[in-house]
Order: structure tokens, then sequence, then C-alpha cells
């Protein structure tokens, strides 16, 4: 008798060890008065970043995940790979059109099909990954219509009848119109993804007066947009200079982020470079491969900002602050308007903590023209004139061709840390 109770002992043993634990796979559980997310077991407050670069530096930060917008099975594999060199989580995206039309296309509609199941297939048991995201803000085309919204449920429930681990997502602007129609015509989605900057604080109220009553991420945030801030009277919008990012990140993600009960966490925008009427505007980090521009993509105070909330300590070094920059006496708000030929002095008001010795590089580039849609690719501005490098904190230059620009100015306390500031000016006849 004693020797057949070993034997089912040892029976029952081998058999729970072959078989899936109950703590295996990523879960969103309903908690007092929002949801937790857990994986394998341990509940998780998701840090992300937008984007791959660096992640050595998201990863020291205390960043845990990080989002992009889309890949084949090669460029995810190395996605993944970086996820576990840097013990991170991956919100893979899906790209998806913001066509309308296509949504009634079966040739299309097959191909995504055909996509999303081999994706599934093929990761299925990744431990790196967190969550698909199918699609990204597809209503700001012409999409936001009940065959688009049908279809992105069909293909969340395609991925979760292959894919048992992991997560379903769809990512939309900050919409509550799009909100309404996930809640109506996708319920199989895991979680919602928010794209969302100046609005932040009215995000809570809109959610909880929506249909959707799930989970959501802050799947894109940072800066106030360059389509919500104030412009000059040709339209150039004015640019916060990082010192007033590094404020708005931070207030942002304490007041309205992590103390929302039903936000499982965010991705903050952008960890890298982007063009997108500045080169500066989103960037958390600087340019590094411009000729003549001496910038090694150096961190912006929006990084210490990051670090200081995701681990809750002050850091040994930080960024220069920022005050405010002139131009002739005026800022940005004042319309700058300069004679062509003109002499103009330009002067930006900065400090450091740990009284570092600062670099400041100056740089004159026009007004951007090329303009994207829905944060698609734009070109660099051209220069006019030279870089110049000094370690005085003014600057003057003329300009005799009339036209809109912009002058941006570097703050470097070579320590690894940049801070910036431009402003957008005339030159007239």
């Amino acid at each position: 008798m004693r020797k057949e109770k070993i034997f089912i002992f040892i029976c029952l043993v081998l058999l729970s060890a072959c078989s899936p634990s109950a703590l295996d796979g990523i879960v969103i559980e309903k908690a007092t008065d929002g949801y937790k997310l857990s994986i394998d077991g341990r509940e998780t407050y998701i840090k992300g970043v937008g984007g791959t670069y660096r992640l050595d530096i998201a990863a020291q930060s205390g960043a845990n995940a990080f989002r992009t917008w889309g890949g084949n099975v090669e460029e995810i594999k190395k996605n993944l790979a970086l996820a576990s060199e840097h013990n991170m989580y991956v919100m893979q995206g899906i790209g998806m059109t913001k066509d309308s039309i296509r949504y009634y296309d079966d040739e299309y509609k097959n191909k995504m099909r055909e996509e999303v199941r081999l994706l599934a297939e093929t990761f299925k048991n990744d431990t790196s990954l967190l969550a698909w995201g199918i699609g990204n803000e597809i209503e700001l085309g012409n999409a936001n219509i009940a065959a688009a919204w049908n279809f992105v449920e069909e293909l969340a429930q395609l991925i979760k009848s292959i894919d048992k681990r992991h997560l379903v997502s769809t990512v939309i602007s900050y919409n509550p119109s799009a909100l309404d129609s996930v809640a109506k015509y996708a319920p199989s989605l895991d979680y919602v993804g928010i794209n969302v900057y100046g609005p932040m604080g009215e995000v809570q109220a809109v959610v909880d007066r929506s249909d959707y009553k799930g989970a959501f991420m802050i799947t894109e945030w940072g800066p106030t947009g360059w389509w919500e801030t104030a412009s000059t009277e040709w339209k150039a919008p004015i640019e916060q200079t990082s010192e007033e990012k590094r404020q708005v990140y931070e207030e942002r993600y304490t007041q309205y982020i992590s103390a929302n009960p039903r936000c499982l966490g965010s991705f903050v925008f952008l960890w890298g470079q982007k063009e997108e009427r500045t080169p500066t505007w989103f960037s958390m980090f600087v340019e590094d491969t411009v000729d003549m521009l001496p910038l090694k993509g150096e961190k912006t105070p929006m990084v210490e900002a990051m670090q200081r909330v995701w681990t809750g300590k002050e850091l040994d070094e930080t960024a220069p602050i920022v005050q405010g920059m002139t131009i002739n006496g005026k800022s940005a708000i004042d319309n700058i308007r300069i004679k062509a030929g003109a002499l103009f002095k330009a002067e930006v008001f900065a400090t450091d903590k740990e009284n570092d010795s600062l670099t400041y590089v100056w740089e004159v580039l026009k007004e951007a023209t090329v303009l994207g849609f829905g944060g698609s690719y734009e070109p660099r501005p051209e220069r006019m004139g030279d870089v110049a490098v000094s370690d005085k904190n003014v600057y003057e230059t003329a300009i005799k061709v009339p036209g809109e620009y912009r002058l941006y100015v570097y703050v470097l306390d070579n320590t690894g840390f940049v801070s910036t500031a431009n402003v957008p000016f005339q030159i007239i006849d």
C-alpha cells in the first residue's frame, strides 16, 4: 500500500512538471478599483519606451518594456533578442492600413490573415513578448468604421486561437469615438493602447465616460504636440524647451499615468531621435550622424525625467537647465522679424546643478515645409550658414535671404546630457 502511494505521488509530481503551470502566461485581472497585469504570476507594471534605440540606457533607467510599430518575422526575432538581452518585454506592433477602402478588399484582408497567422504561430511561446498591437491609430485616416474594427476583432480572435500566452490589443489616438468603436466591435481585445500628448489630464474622465470598460495603456506620450502649442503669426509652432518638457514628462507620468488604476503602464515617446517639425520636438536623444554637427546622441532632460519617475530615486548627474532663449531680447511668442542682412543676437539662459562646464552648439535651419502625416517621415530642413560651437551663451549672425527660419541651441554638459531650445523667426525685406 505504501509503495502504491509513493508511486502515485511520483506520477503526480511528474505530471505537474510536464504540464503548463497555472502561473504561465500573461493575464489582466480585475483589481479593487481597476486592473493589474501579471506575467508568469508576477504582478508587473509596464514602464516602457517607444522604439529600440539605446535599450541599455532604458534598462539602466528602470524601463522594463519597449514598443514597436511593425516588422516581419526576422525583424521581430531581432527585437525579441534585444528584449531578452536587456531583460525587457516587447509590445509588438502589426501594421494596418488607415485607408477604409482596404477593409472591403479581400486581397488585402487575406494577406493580413496570412501575416498574422504566421506571426502568432512563430512567436506563440516567446517569453520576451508581452502583447500584439493590431494597428496604430487606424482611425486617423478614414477607417473609424465598423468594417475596420470588425477586421481587428477577427485578427484578435485568430491570434488568440493560436497564441494562448500573449495579450492582444489595438492602439488608437486620443479619440473617444474610436474607444467606443473598439468596445462595440472588438470585444476580444485584452486592452486598448491610447496615444495622447497635451490632453493627458483628460484621459481618465474620457475613458470612464466611454463604452469601453476594460484596461488600457498609454502607448505613446510625451511633450505637448506641435498641433497643440501656440504658433507664430506665420504658423510656426512654438516648441517647449527641454526643461519645460522634463517637467511635463514627470507631471504627466505621476499625476495621470501611474495614478490611474485602469492603466497598466505606458510607453514614452520617442526613445530615440526623429524629425517631426523639428529635430528635437519628440526626441529624447539628439542626433548623432549629422554632418558638421558635433552631437553624439546625448540624453535630453526627458531621459532624466523618466529615470526619476521609474526608479523613484534622484540622479547623481542631471542635465543642464535651460530657462529660456531670446533673439534680440524677444521670445518665440513675440513673432520675431529681422531685416535681411541685419545682425541679430541670440541668448540662452542655462545653469547646471553639478556646475559642469557647458558647451553651446548653435544652428540655423529653414522652417520645415515637407511635412508628414501621423508621424510619417520628414526630411531634415536645410541648414543656413555654419554650425557654431562656443563656451558662451550668446550667438550673433546675419541672414540675407528672406524666409522662415528657426535657431536651435544645444547645451552640452559633457557628461552625456544635452538640453535644447529653439526659436522660430522671419527674415524680411
